[in-house]
């Protein structure tokens, strides 16, 4: 399928350094290992949206002296729209608003948390946005993993508050109060602690590797050798034989 300028995907990237990673991780898993996870978790979630190939893609990414640019995510440098305001809310809305201005008519933004999303979901969710229709997709645990909007549609985040709690159900609510219909993909779980990491970890042992060629590497999210870890510049993958039952 070739690209479509007409849709957009928005991807909000962090650097791989414990002092830009969001407090619930950290919390869940302590500063150094929750930068690994969410590096894993990114890699995921960059490779489902390059190859997405009915949208172009916009990563928005606040650089560090140790990681200027995005070559640890994807050697070929894809670029970035440089944050120039860290606040969640802030960053969010100048994503959709430069998504809008160079063009696209529809744009989707997607939480690198929620490690289940489908490329199928984007293509319904960009059918179903329009003037009077948002897409929202929502996690077990009521925060967002896609949000679909056209720029008409982006009042609903006028009011300050749209990033904190539940979002999913903040997000809806507005909607609601603008008179906007709400298209809802099918719901799925983000990535916050253990349960839910070993979750993502035991289904995509089954799955193909992200990128086909392997190295060593000594990192584990879950600090278990039966699991493979992808991040840092050269994406090294480590597989070694499971033992009868790993430990959690």
């Amino acid at each position: 399928m070739s690209q479509n300028r007409d849709n957009c995907i928005i991807l909000l990237v962090d650097p791989p350094e414990a002092d830009k990673i969001g407090q619930e991780l950290k919390t869940a898993f302590g500063p150094e290992r929750a930068a690994h996870v969410n590096s894993d978790l990114l890699s995921s979630a960059y490779k489902l949206a390059k190859d997405f190939g009915d949208a172009i893609l916009i990563l928005s990414y606040q650089k560090t002296p140790r990681h200027p640019d995005l070559t640890w995510l994807d050697p070929e440098d894809p670029g970035f729209l440089e944050v120039k305001n860290p606040a969640a809310e802030a960053r969010i809305q100048d994503a959709f608003r430069l998504a809008f201005f160079t063009g696209a008519k529809k744009a989707l933004l997607l939480s690198h948390l929620s490690p289940e999303l489908k490329s199928d979901w984007f293509s319904l969710a960009f059918d179903a946005i329009g003037e009077k229709t948002v897409a929202i997709g929502s996690n077990q645990d009521g925060t967002f993993c896609l949000l679909g909007l056209t720029q008409q549609n982006m009042k609903i985040f006028e009011t300050p508050g749209f990033s904190l709690g539940k979002t999913a159900e903040n997000l809806a609510e507005r909607a609601k109060k603008n008179k906007l219909t709400i298209f809802s993909t099918p719901e799925t779980y983000a990535v916050t602690g253990e349960d839910t990491l070993l979750k993502w970890m035991e289904a995509k042992e089954s799955l193909p590797p992200l990128f086909p060629h392997h190295g060593a590497s000594s990192q584990d999210p879950l600090g278990d050798k039966k699991h493979h870890r992808r991040h840092g510049r050269h994406q090294e993958v480590q597989v070694q034989p499971p033992p009868e039952k790993p430990p959690l």
